[in-house]
Order: C-alpha cells, then structure tokens, then sequence
C-alpha cells in the first residue's frame, strides 16, 4: 500500500511540501499529524491519489486488504479459486500452488511470467461474458467452476455490477464458501459514487454490504476495517437461492439514489482490523463443512 504514496505528479511546491510531510509522519507512526497534513493537501486538491492513499494508511492502520488476502489463502487452502479484476496479478499470487486459480479482467496485465503458472487461467472479458459461458469451459474447468471455495471481488465498481457478480459467484460456491469484496468501507462520500471523480475510487459496490444485511438475513457477512477501504467477506451462502436474482432491478432502483454517510457506514458490519475477524470468519463456516465420513 505505501507504494501508493509516490507522487504522481510534480505537484506545486505547497501541495509536494504537505505530501511529504503526511508520508514522513507515517514513517515515525505519527498518524494524527499524517492525516492532517494530508487533508490540508486535499482542501488544496481534492484529487490528489496519493493523498487519500495517505489518510487512509493514518486512519486505518493494521494490515492492509492484501495482507487479509494472503491470511485467508492460508487458511482456507482453496481448492478452487475465482478473481474478478486482476489488473496486474498482485492478489492472484497470494493463491497457493495447490490451488486452480482463475482470474477475470477485460484487460489483464498480469507479467507473461506469472501467466503461465502451473494452474492459473486467465480470462481476458468482461464478468459478465465469463459466466455466460463458464459451463462451455473443458469439462474439468467447467465442474470446478461449480464448486468456488474462495472469490474475491474486485472488477467493475459499480453497485450493479458488484450485486451481479455476486449472484453469479454463490450460484457456483461451493459449501463452506467464502467471497470477498474490495471497496466496501470508502474513504469518504466524494470517493464512493457510482461515477469516478477522483483518481482513488472506490466507486458504490460497497451498496452491497447493507444489501446483503437487509435481504439475506440467511449469510454472515463482515466488514474488515482494512485499508485502504475495507475487505467484507460473506460466507454461508447457498446457491439454491434466487432472490438477488428475482429481485435485481427493484434492488438497483432502491439502492440507486442511497449515499455514503456515516448511517450507512454504520450498516457495514465493520469489525476491527485483527487476527480475531479470522477466527471469526472460520468459525462462521465450520457447520457449513462436509461432515467427514464415520468411521
């Protein structure tokens, strides 16, 4: 995530000095005057990337949404995993060697190195494209779609297009399942509309997480309070279930006009950025498991 805090532009003397300063705070873990260095850059230049990289590293520490990944990689040991939006492949490595991996982006920019990994297959479509056609993949990448163990959702940030790769995603999980989505705890509003405005987006995907709560009392659902704009992971789920899908355009109808405040931010079932989230979320799936056979 630090990465994020290379300046992007040669901006005016003021904002590079506030910019600076905000990352030389982080450094020494003075996250008070980091966050208000960074926003003194933003009343100058609301679209400063990194900037808002910056205040949510002085807001959010702990480990950042990679880091959860990579946790979640170890403790599940997927056997199928699915990744929507994989731009250059930094989360698809996280997935063991173990573990089929197929990866989901328009344009993909994965190094050719790493492309060609032992159990990695790219798709390089729409989400959309993909799951209108999963089933007319070779056989046994055909029924390996039909039992997801692990998914993270990452692609298109619109609230339309997160509800339905969700609904595409838990009609294949397999039980015990786990789907995880990015962008799910923003910034602040101006960063989460469903049209970008600044260069650190997070778009209204996050319109899922209340979603879920409201209509799918039946999942367990948890935010993680991770930078830089949270992870959510949603387990129990059954692909039996239609409702998402019946109910899709009233659905984007009632959450079109919903904005980000904090009474929203309090329907996101934020937990605290700790090892206790993970226990948490393995023990949400333990009665969804196969029993093992007796002896």
């Amino acid at each position: 995530m630090r990465d994020g805090l290379a300046l992007s532009l040669p901006w005016p003397l003021p904002l590079r000095r506030l910019l600076l300063d905000g990352r030389r705070a982080l450094d020494q873990d003075r996250r008070a005057e980091a966050e208000r260095a960074f926003l003194s850059a933003l009343a100058l230049e609301p679209n400063i990337p990194e900037a808002h990289v910056g205040l949510a590293l002085a807001r959010r520490p702990g480990p950042d949404y990679r880091a959860w990944l990579a946790r979640v990689q170890t403790a599940l040991k997927p056997r199928v995993y699915v990744e929507i939006g994989v731009e250059t492949g930094l989360s698809l490595r996280l997935a063991g060697r173990e573990t089929l991996v197929i990866g989901i982006d328009p344009v993909p920019r994965v190094p050719p190195a790493e492309a060609t990994r032992p159990g990695l297959h790219l798709f390089a479509m729409t989400s959309r494209t993909f799951f209108a056609t999963a089933d007319a993949q070779p056989p046994p990448l055909a029924a390996a779609l039909r039992a997801i163990d692990f998914a993270f959702i990452d692609g298109d940030h619109r609230f339309e297009t997160v509800l339905q790769d969700f609904i595409d995603l838990e009609a294949r999980m397999a039980p015990g399942g786990v789907i995880a989505l990015h962008d799910t705890w923003p910034l602040n509003a101006h960063t989460a509309s469903p049209l970008r405005q600044t260069g650190f987006y997070s778009g209204d995907g996050w319109k899922l997480v209340p979603c879920l709560r409201a209509l799918r009392p039946d999942l367990r659902v948890m935010t993680v309070a991770t930078s830089p704009t949270g992870l959510t992971f949603v387990t129990r789920l059954d692909p039996a279930s239609r409702l998402l899908h019946q109910r899709y355009q009233s659905i984007l109808e009632t959450y079109a006009r919903l904005p980000y405040g904090a009474a929203v931010e309090r329907e996101l079932a934020l937990v605290p950025n700790t090892g206790a989230a993970l226990d948490q979320l393995l023990a949400w799936r333990l009665p969804t498991l196969p029993r093992a056979p007796e002896a």
